[in-house]
């Protein structure tokens, strides 16, 4: 003789009329992340580009005229944007790890420095 479960506690067999609703709205939530996510990777990246240029010491007329620091100033904003955009998501999703989140991305100290911070745009 085998013992059996009461009918009431087995998985439904059915399908509910809200798991197409729900299974639309996870697909959204996964390209909303997608989205974030590589907005943060193209910004990172433009940041580490003009860091570079910088290093390598840019022209003569970008360091007086102080474009190549302007435009370090406004991508380091935009990166520190970016990735506030995605640690929120990702906590709205409930995903943890912000902090392996940091270590993958290799997040430098400085962008760190800025997340949460918004700036006015200039007048």
């Amino acid at each position: 003789m085998s013992i059996r479960p009461p009918r009431i506690l087995a998985p439904s067999k059915q399908s509910s009329p809200y798991d197409a609703l729900e299974h639309e709205m996870m697909a959204e939530r996964a390209a909303s992340l997608s989205r974030i996510a590589s907005r943060f990777e193209e910004a990172l990246a433009a940041w580490r580009r003009l860091e570079d240029a910088a290093k390598a010491g840019g022209s003569a007329r970008d360091i007086e005229d102080g474009s190549i620091e302007e435009a370090r100033a406004r991508a380091l904003d935009e990166a520190a944007q970016a990735l506030w955009a995605l640690v929120v998501q990702r906590e709205a999703l409930g995903l943890p790890g912000t902090e392996r989140l940091m270590r993958e991305y290799d997040v430098p100290r400085v962008l760190r420095a800025r997340l949460g911070i918004v700036r006015k745009p200039a007048l």
